[in-house]
């Protein structure tokens, strides 16, 4: 399902990020994910990937490579990706943001602002319709095969498997990969195309789920994404367990 259409970028010059943060600087909604080996506040933050909205580029901030300046570094239009991710002004669209707040609070000292998190709006469109409310989320790879492949040519949905299969041979140690490959460089080129495809289709998931929501559920999604990103703050945050895949207790 990902975009024949849209150029990568790998960011990993002081150069090529003040381009990124100057291409980023007018958007009023960015797709964000991130990539790391063990990605939450006791792992690594590897890679960081943008879309924003209406644009056929996406970056791939390399963190390995920059460290710290991939957040601090300010271009000339006064931007950094700090400001950036903490700015109000600018929708930040994710897919479960719990891991990737606390990575980027915890190693990076970014607390992240204006937090969509379309996970959280996908069960918002469960939970709409009648029927037991739902009591596990979905992950990505189900919610953009329910709501977006039916609109998407068959030939692109399997250009869309083919990206996602050869990123797990290199990573998933189930298929023979390890985590640390997020590490190596220079970046595989699969690897690349895997990174990016995570947030090529953001914004086309979010239509899709918005079409699909009830009344009242909007503020909803916007405030269950803050207290997901508010996570990052607590001492006690678990990043991994059978309580992921559960729906909020208070939905």
């Amino acid at each position: 399902m990902s975009s024949t259409k849209n150029s990568i970028v790998l960011v990993d010059t002081i150069l090529l990020l003040h381009a990124c943060l100057d291409a980023l600087a007018d958007t009023t909604s960015l797709a964000v994910d991130l990539e790391g080996v063990a990605l939450c506040r006791s792992g690594t933050l590897c890679i960081i990937q943008l879309k924003a909205a209406g644009s056929d580029t996406i970056y791939l901030v390399d963190v390995t490579v920059l460290h710290t300046s991939a957040f601090e570094e300010v271009s000339a239009n006064g931007h950094s990706l700090k400001s950036i991710f903490e700015s109000r002004a600018v929708k930040k669209l994710f897919f479960d943001v719990r891991n990737d707040s606390d990575a980027l609070y915890n190693l990076f000292g970014v607390t992240l602002a204006n937090v969509y998190d379309l996970q959280l709006l996908e069960v918002a469109v469960r939970s709409s319709k009648p029927g037991r409310p739902p009591r596990f989320v979905k992950g990505l790879v189900s919610s953009l095969e329910t709501y977006v492949a039916p609109l998407k040519s068959s030939a692109v949905v399997r250009d869309w498997t083919r990206v996602k299969e050869a990123g797990l041979l290199l990573f998933a140690p189930e298929r023979g990969g390890r985590y640390e490959v997020f590490e190596d460089r220079p970046l595989p080129a699969a690897l690349k195309e895997y990174c990016a495809q995570d947030v090529a289709l953001l914004h086309e998931l979010e239509s899709a789920l918005s079409r699909n929501i009830g009344r009242n559920w909007d503020q909803r999604v916007r405030t269950e994404s803050a207290v997901r990103v508010a996570f990052a703050k607590k001492s006690n945050y678990t990043p991994r367990g059978p309580d992921k895949a559960l729906v909020p207790t208070n939905w």
